[in-house]
């Protein structure tokens, strides 16, 4: 079942290639087959070549170390022979072997090209023995030469060192001939080795060129077929794509391989007043404005990835312009190439009408930058006038205090209880209004000054507000241990809280009341609440209280300015919180204001 599998996937493989890759592939089949065997040949030539220097060498290495023995061999005849007779004559070898030996040496090291090998050990340890076993000749030939007699213990030692050093040279030589006969019978099999790979690559591919040949001639032979058969298809394509293109809403033109219209769609002829039969055979150049159409349709090599779109504007038969978008593809219809061209006049139209009206949004942004402009600069100024006025009205204002005290003092004694209490209510009016220009100065710049953001601890923000304010010691205030801690922005939030706590102190009426503060938190905000125990606030009065100047007391029993709880609105507000108040009369009042845990950037 696997095996059919694999060759269905092979056949549609196979199928799917297109006609000139498989055409190649036919034809490389055989190319390869007669690769493969020069390749072969190639190899084994080379190889045989370099088993045959590697027989050479090691048949080279053989023969010189049979000299070197041979050259030993001679020189201790002659030095036993010179020995025993005293006649010069018998010390022949024995020179040849004192110059001869060092030369077979230096050869030998020649052959042996690996200085780390075993044979080159073994060649280290016959040059040892060799120059040993010839210093020891040369030490007995010095005694004789000396008059020493044969019989001497002195030449009787060393003939026996000469005769011990001679046999460890013989088996050294032997050791080292052994393993090059070894490696000589290995390159022998080596190369019978090569010569049986070659004959059985060569068969091979003799077998391969057959099947090769035998499966190119069936390979042409399904390729003649389906190039049959393709030709059959592309005339039922060329008829179904003419009537496609005939039925389309857009404007359809197809150019032959030599870029000349063969198709012109109904459409098009209505877009562009031609009649098919007249613009058939012309270029495509004479229908557009756009100069770059003309390299596309003279390039007849070009190849289109995808489909290439432009914007450009069509030339009716009557030479009138109209903006079209067209697009250029390949069309797989032997060379072919499908221009599709849609009016886009409507588009441009409706576009134009757009661009009108994003110029006007950008003049109105403009406009309305502007007006920020002059809004920032009327506010500097009037901050500028407030302050400038503030302090203006404060001067005068602090005159008359310090002149109602100087009248004090110069009339001390002689002033009725009556002008002293009405002495002490126009310094009364004359803080309260000091206070409400403080007030009014603080009104006005929340919301407009930068404020940087901290990491706020708020138990020990409210402990500092709670000593800024110093209740008397008979008050309750209870403050819940695990208020939040949280990046806010810090002299907002202590003025809110200095606010709110102030009020439950100064409006109560004991001096024994509690304060509690909590809260809870929300998705992406805190929930705090200032509860207080005292007279409470009418329901009535809920919305008035945060109205800036409205008072619920008479200011000549409490000083208030009116303007502390419509400050604290306009921080909450102005920082994206709320603020309410739930309080009955005699219930005392709780209120409650959110607080983002991300402040808004200045």
């Amino acid at each position: 079942m696997v095996g059919k599998l694999s060759g269905k996937g092979l056949i549609d493989s196979w199928a799917k290639l297109p006609a000139r890759q498989r055409a190649a592939i036919v034809i490389a089949i055989p190319t390869i087959c007669i690769a493969i065997t020069l390749a072969g040949w190639i190899w084994s030539r080379d190889s045989n070549l370099m088993v045959q220097q590697q027989s050479d060498v090691t048949e080279q290495v053989i023969l010189e170390s049979n000299a070197l023995l041979l050259e030993m061999l001679n020189a201790e005849t002659g030095a036993r022979g010179y020995i025993v007779t005293k006649n010069e004559n018998f010390l022949d070898p024995y020179n040849q072997a004192i110059k001869q030996v060092p030369i077979e040496l230096q050869k030998l090291d020649a052959l042996l090209l690996d200085d780390t090998s075993v044979q080159s050990q073994r060649l280290q340890t016959i040059n040892r023995m060799s120059h040993q076993r010839l210093d020891i000749m040369t030490e007995v030939v010095r005694l004789v030469r000396e008059q020493t007699p044969s019989d001497s213990p002195q030449i009787l030692q060393r003939v026996v060192e000469g005769k011990v050093a001679m046999d460890q040279l013989r088996a050294a030589i032997g050791e080292f001939q052994t393993s090059e006969w070894t490696l000589l019978e290995q390159y022998k099999s080596d190369k019978n080795n090569v010569q049986q790979s070659t004959n059985v690559l060569l068969w091979s591919a003799v077998l391969v060129s057959v099947l090769g040949t035998g499966s190119a001639l069936i390979l042409f032979g399904n390729l003649d077929q389906e190039l049959r058969t393709r030709e059959r298809l592309l005339r039922e394509s060329r008829s179904m794509l003419q009537a496609i293109a005939t039925h389309v809403v857009d404007g359809v033109i197809i150019l032959d391989e030599d870029r000349e219209i063969e198709l012109f769609n109904p459409t098009a002829s209505k877009l562009f007043g031609y009649e098919a039969i007249e613009i058939k055979g012309k270029r495509l150049n004479m229908l557009f404005a756009d100069a770059i159409l003309k390299s596309y349709e003279e390039d007849k090599k070009r190849r289109f990835v995808g489909s290439q779109q432009w914007k450009t504007m069509g030339l009716r038969k009557v030479g009138s312009p109209f903006p079209v978008e067209i697009s250029i593809s390949d069309l797989q219809v032997e060379d072919r190439l499908i221009v599709i061209i849609r009016d886009i006049s409507a588009f441009e139209d409706a576009q134009a009408k757009l661009q009108s009206r994003a110029d006007e949004l950008v003049r109105l942004a403009s406009v309305l930058a502007q007006t920020n402009n002059m809004l920032e600069d009327r506010n500097n100024e009037l901050e500028q006038f407030a302050y400038v006025a503030s302090h203006d009205l404060k001067a005068p204002l602090r005159a008359i205090a310090n002149l109602s005290e100087w009248i004090e003092e110069d009339l001390s004694g002689q002033l009725p209880p009556e002008n002293q209490h009405q002495m002490q209510l126009l310094r009364g009016r004359v803080l309260r209004m000091e206070a409400l220009i403080n007030g009014l100065l603080e009104y006005s710049r929340v919301g407009r000054s930068k404020t940087p953001i901290e990491t706020v601890s708020v138990n020990d923000l409210i402990l500092e507000v709670l000593e800024s304010l110093d209740p008397p010691d008979s008050f309750d205030i209870k403050v819940q241990s695990n208020l939040p801690l949280f990046k806010t922005k810090r002299i907002l939030l202590r003025q809110v809280f200095a606010n709110l706590i102030g009020n439950a102190i100064n409006h109560h009426p004991r001096t024994n009341g509690s304060i509690d503060v909590s809260y809870q938190e929300r998705d992406k905000f805190y929930e705090f609440a200032v509860l207080d125990d005292g007279n409470g606030i009418a329901p009535e009065f809920h919305d008035r209280i945060f109205t800036i100047f409205q008072t619920l007391e008479a200011r000549d029993t409490k000083e208030s300015t009116g303007i502390g709880l419509a400050i604290v609105k306009k921080i909450v507000e102005t920082e994206g919180g709320t603020i309410w108040i739930e309080s009955q009369v005699g219930k005392g009042a709780t209120f409650y204001f959110t607080w983002l845990k991300e402040s808004p950037a200045n």
